[in-house]
């Protein structure tokens, strides 16, 4: 075997043994002793401070540029043997070291150990179904509400995240578990998304998140109404989404095309869409006189009328409806801001 490959192989085996700071007092105490060897041995071009440190970089690196070089036969000599063979040794150990903790975190993260306990105004995902999470995930990617860099995917049955680059991901053992909410940043998210795929599993998670008061908006999907039902009881701010498989069935049968502007409505990606605006409370008048703006100057239809209370919505209201502030909901092209 090379010497300098027998070298590497031995110095691999230091990575394992040697903490940071015992490496970084042998890079400190190698760095020294050949500043004190080139003293020696009178290499005085090579002792100015700065002169040195780019000569010892480049040496320890073997870059080898040979601007620099010692001129004794006794410096040539102890650069070979001590800063060259030395710096190898010791080089190898921390690029070694950096390598395993770079792969240490990106697979931490991976295997979703990593917390998002600090991060705020994200948005989470609780529960990974195979058919429609990660079209849940392309739809927010999609969406200029939600951050592209901060989804967050909290799950207990995936090994490893699913879509790397693209969401954050945490894995816990049980869904409800607090520990793994809070890692999850549920407190401090803008918005929490809950579909697990069973209504049983999914409550459960309803009444966890709602326990720790998040800040954010939360939604969760119910495949049974009544248990959608029974969740709003628990957490009346939680709004809750159902199946209308059944619903829009006989909505098409009575009016044909109602499933077609549904799925358009509903749609982020493509087309006019269904919108949602919060009014600044200083904002008052008809509602008929905000419709008519809103159509002139950005050919959107308003269709529903919140009240800062937030008891009733109203839809289709009437033009002579008071606002002062409040929530509008809309169709557009693109998102309206007052």
């Amino acid at each position: 075997m090379p010497f300098l490959a027998l070298i590497r192989k031995y110095s691999q085996l230091l990575v394992y043994r040697f903490s940071w700071g015992s490496l970084l007092l042998g890079v400190i105490i190698h760095c020294a002793v050949g500043y004190e060897g080139l003293v020696f041995f009178d290499e005085k071009a090579l002792l100015a401070p700065m002169t040195y440190l780019y000569f010892y970089l480049t040496t320890t690196l073997t870059v080898g540029y040979g601007d620099l070089l010692p001129v004794t036969e006794g410096g040539r000599l102890f650069t070979a043997l001590w800063l060259m063979l030395g710096g190898i040794t010791l080089l190898t150990v921390v690029i070694g070291k950096l390598t395993n903790l770079f792969v240490a975190l990106w697979r931490k993260g991976m295997k979703g150990k990593h917390s998002y306990a600090h991060r705020e105004a994200h948005t989470v995902l609780i529960g990974w179904d195979p058919a429609t999470s990660e079209r849940i995930i392309d739809l927010l990617l999609k969406d200029d509400t939600s951050s592209d860099e901060a989804i967050v995917l909290c799950d207990n049955t995936l090994d490893e995240n699913p879509l790397p680059g693209k969401a954050g991901f945490v894995h816990g053992e049980q869904l409800t578990s607090r520990a793994l909410l809070e890692r999850a940043g549920v407190s401090t998210a803008e918005r929490i998304l809950i579909h697990t795929g069973n209504d049983d599993v999914t409550l459960a998670v309803v009444l966890s998140v709602h326990a720790l008061e998040p800040q954010g908006h939360v939604v969760a999907h119910f495949n049974d109404p009544e248990t959608a039902r029974l969740a709003r009881l628990y957490a009346p701010a939680l709004e809750c989404t159902s199946s209308m498989s059944v619903e829009m069935l006989v909505r098409a049968s009575q009016d044909p095309g109602s499933s077609s502007v549904i799925t358009e409505l509903l749609a982020v990606d493509q087309g006019a869409t269904q919108y949602r605006t919060h009014l600044p409370t200083t904002m008052t008048g008809r509602l008929g006189d905000l419709y008519q703006r809103m159509k002139e100057e950005h050919n959107a239809i308003l269709i529903g009328y919140m009240p800062e209370d937030g008891t009733t919505l109203l839809l289709n209201p009437h033009g002579d409806t008071h606002v002062e502030g409040g929530e509008i909901f809309y169709i557009a092209n693109e998102r309206i801001t007052f």
